[in-house]
């Protein structure tokens, strides 16, 4: 289930979204640097899919820099002043302004340009203020998400007035404006990121929440700054494998990796039952022992080099069984890799968490909010509390696998907890099979349902594998292409031509030039 590959030499994009895609590729080719595409495409994605992401949600970006080397950018927003465990005694809501965590995104894009930049700030948002202002079609997955999500849109008028005009849901092919949206890139565009933090949209935002009973106030958005830091990795049979330390969930990935590479390599190289256990097995200790740790490492200290140590590693190769059973819910997020001919190369994945976030859209500056807040707890024990100032937890994860210190592979998708099953898998269809790009995506997966108490085996996965997996325990079933992710992949091929990858399971387009 992929289409491509496309090859290029000059650069290459792939992204959840054509128009996206395309915007990366023409600011390469009239001279941007990577990051000034992945930029323009990244303010592409938060405007044409705003069940996914929006310029209210996160972002962490992945960067492989030929000239100063490897960087991770944490774009994930922090909890307001008033969210405090003792402010929530029913708990946190999945939906609502009580919800909704600082947006991090539009600092991240500034941090990100400032570094790597190479056109005018300016020139990286006209793409994005046409789509908003003269709109763009509705793509299916957008268009299902509101008919599924209707009522729930229809109550905020905000969202009421974007995605269900009139009391009519836009359906696939239906122009979604957003005039409102516009003016705000627009502001962002001429001032910055200031023009966002400090100006009208946080001003309004600010109000709504206070008007509705939200945490979050004007001032909190001025004192907003993303995190610089390194990335993490494991050596995977030669492969090594980067992602996004805590409060990312690429860790689990890691482990997940860790954990299989205690295998024979024929036993994960067949469509067979024995595979499919061993990495279920993997995830499950991996979410077992690591999930509950994962946290904002400026208030907790996350035992990352006990997790992918030795002694972790070996109790992990020990365990066996289904996964554990996280409750998650997936549906707002969407991710993009850019790659250039210098070997410069990012992936970003960008996110309001669930579809439509906290269904909150502020009228006046058109932003969505996301609902991150309610990956929080309230257990003052817990590593994850709900704090002040705090990043929650996040399955955001971008990676990079590089060959002998050379960028080799850019991968990233929706998911939720997902991301990371997806990735291992892939991963070790390119190392233990021997398959190409496109062949490792296409291949069958499987994957957790929303809440985590089911599994999924994708069709084109053998029958006797399914009523296998089933005699052994694990609560197996077939499942839509929804669950397993939409993997955007690009391939730095040993001649340096760039190959990308678009996975078919959800909307997604490759294009390099």
């Amino acid at each position: 289930m992929s289409n491509g590959p496309i090859l290029a030499r000059r650069g290459m994009a792939v992204s959840g979204h054509p128009l996206a895609t395309m915007e990366a590729a023409r600011i390469l080719q009239h001279g941007g640097s990577f990051m000034d595409a992945g930029i323009a495409a990244s303010a592409v994605l938060a405007t044409a899919l705003p069940q996914a992401t929006s310029l209210g949600g996160d972002v962490f970006m992945l960067i492989h820099h030929a000239a100063s080397g490897a960087a991770a950018l944490n774009g994930s927003g922090p909890a307001p002043a008033l969210a405090t465990p003792e402010a929530f005694p029913d708990g946190i809501p999945r939906k609502g302004p009580r919800s909704a965590v600082v947006p991090g995104i539009v600092a991240a894009w500034q941090a990100a340009h400032e570094r790597y930049g190479r056109l005018s700030w300016a020139q990286l948002f006209d793409r994005a203020i046409e789509v908003a202002s003269e709109g763009c079609p509705t793509v299916p997955v957008l268009a299902k998400r509101i008919a599924d999500d209707q009522e729930t849109l229809a109550a905020d008028p905000g969202c009421a007035e974007i995605f269900v005009p009139q009391g009519t849901p836009l359906r696939a092919g239906d122009m979604l404006r957003q005039p409102a949206l516009a003016e705000t890139l627009r502001a962002i565009a001429h001032g910055g990121a200031g023009a966002f933090y400090e100006g009208r949209p946080a001003a309004a935002i600010g109000a709504l929440m206070e008007e509705r009973g939200g945490p979050i106030r004007a001032t909190d958005f001025p004192g907003y700054a993303p995190e610089w830091g390194d990335p993490i990795e494991t050596d995977y049979r030669g492969l090594t494998v980067r992602v996004h330390p805590p409060n990312s969930f690429g860790l689990l990935l890691l482990m997940q990796l860790n954990a299989i590479a205690g295998a024979d390599g024929d036993e994960i190289a067949g469509e067979t039952t024995a595979r499919y256990a061993r990495l279920m097995s993997a995830a499950r200790g991996a979410f077992a022992e690591g999930e509950p740790l994962i946290a904002d490492r400026r208030f907790v200290d996350v035992p990352v080099d006990e997790l992918l140590g030795p002694a972790m590693t070996a109790k992990l190769r020990r365990m066996a069984g289904p996964p554990a059973e996280p409750v998650l819910r997936m549906g707002g997020t969407s991710a993009l890799s850019v790659c250039d001919g210098d070997g410069d190369g990012l992936t970003f994945v960008q996110s309001i968490f669930s579809a439509f976030g906290s269904f909150v859209l502020e009228p006046e500056s058109g932003v969505l909010l996301n609902n991150r807040l309610s990956g929080f707890k309230t257990d003052p024990n817990h590593p994850g509390v709900i704090a002040p100032g705090k990043r929650p937890p996040h399955t955001l994860n971008p990676t990079h696998a590089l060959k002998d210190g050379r960028l080799r592979f850019l991968l990233a998708t929706p998911g939720a907890q997902n991301q990371t099953l997806a990735m291992t898998q892939v991963i070790a269809n390119l190392v233990d099979r021997g398959m190409s790009l496109a062949d490792a995506i296409a291949a069958p997966r499987w994957a957790m349902d929303l809440h985590g108490t089911d599994l999924f085996l994708e069709d084109g996965a053998p029958e006797t594998v399914l009523d296998e997996l089933k005699a052994l325990g694990y609560p197996i079933r077939r499942g839509t292409a929804l669950n397993f992710g939409s993997i955007k992949g690009i391939e730095v091929m040993e001649n340096g031509t760039l190959a990308g990858v678009a996975d078919s399971r959800r909307d997604a387009f490759a294009a390099g030039f």
